[in-house]
């Protein structure tokens, strides 16, 4: 552990954060490494590097994003050691019927430059959206997503463009009717989706705060060859066989770990004790 605590002893870890992130990743990093404490970096833009309801484009994949998030936290705030984090929403690739939110965390070391980054994938989401013409549209999609727990996005258009009309983080009953009222009156429908936003969303923020735990289980994590700390997952080797037919899926049967510092590799089965994949994510029963 002498490298971690060379690597992190007394330092204070910046959140590179417009949307409270802070409350779940930084305790969770607390827990873990020898860090003297975090904060949110008040200077941050993250909206910059993209905006889930489309008023800015995301210009780099999820992990590019993370990284330079965690940069600029860097930069405007002259701290050396923060972390960002990137979400995504869309299909699950082996049942794309199913929605899933894919998280992803890097820590960024402004001393030499190193990253340290974390993956995770959950199917544990309220992502959608729908074009709703009457209020009781409204009303029901509200319902279903677990509002007002969790906030809508109002929209004029269902792809953001530069005269769309949008309400962005909508938690009241009376507000969400009466935004949805004026958009029907004007436009006849109104496009409603939920607001991703982990401020406004309870279930992303729970699982930014769970890829944060795996993250610091990882970084602690040592190779049983060098001793070196971040002896990580890498890869994940898909086959999981299905539970009523028997043939390899798509899902994850076992995980890739490599060591950065002597190169180490091994493979281990997943840590949740499943043996078989239920039969609705097999290419076969499931076509």
């Amino acid at each position: 552990m002498d490298a971690l605590r060379a690597r992190f002893a007394d330092r204070v870890l910046g959140v590179a954060t417009m949307h409270g992130k802070e409350r779940v990743i930084g305790p969770a990093l607390m827990k873990a490494l020898p860090i003297a404490g975090y904060q949110a970096i008040g200077e941050v833009d993250t909206d910059r590097f993209g905006a889930f309801s489309g008023e800015v484009k995301r210009q780099l994949d999820p992990r590019a994003t993370a990284i330079e998030k965690a940069k600029h936290g860097a930069e405007v705030s002259g701290m050396e050691l923060v972390i960002a984090s990137e979400g995504s929403f869309g299909p699950y690739p082996p049942a794309p019927f199913i929605s899933c939110n894919e998280e992803f965390l890097v820590l960024f070391d402004a001393r030499d430059g190193a990253v340290f980054e974390h993956k995770h994938l959950t199917l544990e989401t309220n992502f959608g959206g729908e074009a709703c013409s009457t209020p009781d549209q409204v009303t029901a999609f509200a319902q279903r997503m677990r509002f007002p727990e969790h906030a809508l996005v109002l929209r004029s258009t269902e792809h953001w463009r530069a005269d769309s009309v949008q309400v962005k983080g909508i938690h009241q009953h009376e507000e969400l009717l009466r935004t949805a009222n004026d958009l029907l009156a004007a436009h006849g429908t109104v496009w409603v989706e939920t607001d991703m936003r982990a401020m406004c969303n309870p279930t992303r923020m729970k699982m930014i705060g769970a890829t944060a735990e795996r993250f610091a289980a990882e970084l602690i994590r040592t190779c049983p060859r060098c001793s070196h700390f971040y002896f990580r997952i890498t890869s994940a080797m898909p086959g999981l066989p299905c539970g009523l037919c028997g043939s390899p899926t798509e899902s994850v049967r076992s995980f890739v770990r490599h060591c950065q510092q002597c190169d180490f590799i091994t493979e281990e089965p997943r840590t949740d004790g499943k043996q078989v994949e239920e039969p609705q994510f097999c290419g076969y029963c499931n076509p």
